[in-house]
């Protein structure tokens, strides 16, 4: 019921006038055609909709390090005016063995950054060493120390460091999933995060895994379930029509369990996306998770404020 009441509220926030656009239907015929595959072929499909690129007015620095290795490295998004606002970190995914923050000459995952400065942010995107050269917990504590970072620095880009959502993708979903389990993670960040975006993740670890390796009591370490439904830290999940089958079970699997536990949380199904058209779709006229988001972080960053107060 609790969960029920907060989709509610987010749903009043987030749509207060009109529904958000759908996607071209050429494009979700394409979306429909590939079926439940992470197709590579999905980003072309969006990259007509980001050619404008980042706006002369937001300004980027790109790859502080935030440790010695070379991996350890985080962009930073700020329009340069305004003081005390949310930040969103995003973690981005690659089955735990490849992906980046950024490759230039590609659209992701600035258009996130952009968006999210767009509209009252500052922005961050973070790699993090990859598997199977660096297993776990290598790549959470860099996730934690990109966030610390960002905390350390986010007054000097006009941020909150109470305000603080991370958002993770894929593998980086689970990263995150990982870390707001498991309170070590969270206190490694230099302090409590506003709210976390989980989207197409894996929260239940089997063996062997890349990441996790093969031990058994690795696995059940890394497993976030148990730690979710404990955490204080608000939790908004999506998963898409057309993701994976893994992921379809596992973004059903955490809103039923959690539902069950009467552990207040956020579920969205992603009507028409694939695995990756989610977050491609940020930035575009289609604004189905993207107006959630904004409604989330919102409510959550006025309930810092008035924590403050008390």
């Amino acid at each position: 019921m609790k969960k029920h009441l907060l989709l509610l509220a987010v749903a009043a926030l987030a749509l207060p006038t009109a529904a958000s656009a759908d996607l071209p239907k050429d494009v979700q015929a394409a979306i429909a055609k590939m079926g439940h595959e992470n197709d590579p072929k999905t980003a072309p499909l969006f990259a007509p909709f980001h050619t404008a690129g980042i706006p002369a007015d937001i300004k980027v620095t790109r790859d502080l390090a935030f440790g010695s290795d070379p991996a350890q490295k985080l962009d930073m998004f700020t329009s340069g005016q305004g003081t005390g606002k949310p930040i969103l970190i995003y973690v981005h995914g690659g089955g735990f063995t490849r992906g980046d923050k950024h490759r230039p000459g590609e659209f992701m995952y600035d258009n996130v950054m952009t968006w999210a400065v767009q509209h009252g942010m500052v922005a961050a995107q973070t790699n993090y060493r990859l598997a199977p050269q660096s297993k776990y917990p290598a790549a959470n504590d860099d996730v934690s120390a990109g966030v610390k970072y960002v905390r350390e620095h986010a007054r000097e880009y006009g941020g909150d460091p109470n305000k603080i959502f991370v958002w993770g993708h894929s593998a980086g979903a689970s990263l995150v999933a990982i870390m707001v389990s498991h309170p070590n993670f969270v206190k490694a960040t230099g302090g409590n995060l506003a709210g976390a975006f989980i989207t197409s993740g894996q929260y239940e670890f089997k063996a062997p895994h890349p990441y996790a390796g093969d031990d058994a009591a690795k696995i059940a370490e890394v497993n976030a379930v148990e730690g979710m439904k404990k955490t204080d830290i608000p939790l908004f999940f999506t998963r898409a029509e057309w993701d994976m089958q893994s992921q379809m079970q596992q973004g059903d699997m955490i809103d039923k369990t959690l539902t069950a536990a009467g552990k207040e949380h956020g579920f969205h199904l992603m009507s028409g996306h694939n695995h990756m058209s989610q977050v491609y779709s940020i930035g575009t006229n289609e604004t189905q998770l993207s107006d959630r988001m904004l409604a989330f972080i919102k409510k959550y960053s006025a309930n810092v404020k008035a924590a403050a107060a008390q």
